[in-house]
């Protein structure tokens, strides 16, 4: 590996805004080895080009101190927060650094703030929290008298623009892709007036919208009490990171001790399509100590994965049968990877490898921590693709 090259390039660069959230909000998840890594790489790259030079990785290697085995494991971690996305030609890497989300976006974020939670405890979670906490300016009693862009300008015709060069900015996921139907138009219909305005749904708050129903299986009243809740009446809007916040919290509030039975009788294929995420849980693992911080795993895992939702469902099937808690996102991200790569699309290709896995297996295999996941995720991963192999 030492022989092999590399090159960086980035959109951007941290501030010292940024840095106070790369030590003191992303480190305590992936540790000083990890964030030096990440430093490095976005101080290779050059200001003006926004990319840097080809370098060996023996170079990295020596100037981090860091073996073969030991930098695989510190760029899984930042690809596992959204710092870093890998891409490989021939012989040649390209790591494409990201920007750490601001304060806000990390606190609010369904999984990276409830992960750092429980990693600190909530008595140091409460004190990073105090630390960015900004008293917010009271606007009470001043009118908006802003112009916008037509009351200052005019303009007879505008001309159409295309930007010659490339321009780097940050890339959006491209939102979910679920089999069963999801009728925004519905629930909009059925929407308090003070919030039924077309333009604040955006295609990543309906995205969001729908990966929330599909994973915590809400009715349309309580989605809908869920988004007026989450509108911002000030700024007259919807935010995100609010409605993930607002439908974790209900759920916890409302159905966090709430048991499903399993079916106890199955004949013929399970349509892995029609299962609901907790109902899994709630079959394979019913006495999971957080319900609903798995929920929020899986919301990630699906927003983040536009294939098929049958094929969603065999992969936390999978995973649950060998560990008592549901694993990590980057757990749920490489079973998936390595089924696709064998050509498994669908639920339905899916259900004859989960069919064969024992579920005694999660009391028997050893339990290792999700933090050490590089270590037991071949083992894992062999096992299943074995258990293919010899179902084909």
């Amino acid at each position: 590996m030492r022989n092999k090259s590399f090159w960086a390039i980035t959109h951007g660069f941290i501030s010292s805004e940024d840095t106070k959230v790369l030590t003191l909000l992303y480190q305590p998840l992936i540790g000083q080895e990890a964030l030096g890594l990440y430093l490095m790489l976005i101080n290779l790259v050059d200001r003006n080009k926004l990319q840097s030079e080809l370098f060996s990785l023996a170079f990295l290697f020596d100037v981090l101190f860091l073996k073969a085995d030991e930098f695989e494991s510190q760029k899984e971690r930042l690809e596992a927060v959204g710092l870093l996305t890998t891409l490989v030609k021939d012989e040649i890497f390209l790591f494409k650094l990201s920007m750490p989300l601001k304060a806000r976006q990390f606190f609010n974020d369904g999984i990276l703030g409830a992960y750092l939670k429980s990693e600190i405890g909530e008595k140091n979670f409460k004190l990073l929290l105090s630390y960015f906490a900004v008293k917010e300016i009271s606007e009470k009693g001043y009118q908006n008298q802003t112009k916008t862009f037509d009351e200052v300008f005019k303009v007879k015709e505008l001309l159409s623009f295309q930007a010659d060069g490339f321009i780097l900015s940050r890339k959006n996921s491209s939102g979910i892709f679920l089999k069963e139907s999801f009728d925004f138009d519905k629930i909009y219909q059925q929407l308090p007036i003070r919030i039924k305005r077309k333009s604040i749904f955006t295609k990543r708050v309906i995205s969001q919208i729908a990966a929330i129903m599909f994973v915590y299986n809400f009715s349309k009243k309580e989605i809908i009490a869920i988004l007026s809740d989450s509108y911002d009446e000030e700024n007259r809007s919807l935010f995100q990171e609010r409605i993930v916040l607002n439908a974790r919290i209900y759920y916890e509030k409302t159905y966090g001790e709430v048991e499903i039975a399993p079916k106890t009788k199955q004949s013929d294929e399970i349509d892995l399509t029609l299962l609901k995420p907790q109902d899994i849980i709630n079959s394979i693992n019913p006495k999971m100590t957080n319900k609903a911080f798995a929920l929020n795993t899986i919301r990630e895992f699906v927003s983040r994965n536009a294939v098929d939702i049958g094929l969603i469902n065999a992969v936390i099937i999978a995973a649950l049968k060998y560990h008592e808690n549901l694993p990590s996102l980057q757990y749920l991200e490489k079973v998936l990877s390595n089924w696709l790569a064998q050509g498994i699309r669908t639920g339905h290709e899916a259900y004859q490898i989960i069919q064969k896995i024992d579920a005694n297996k999660k009391t028997k295999r050893k339990q290792v921590k999700t933090s050490d996941e590089p270590a037991w995720l071949d083992e894992v991963l062999a096992e299943l693709e074995r258990e293919w192999n010899e179902g084909t």
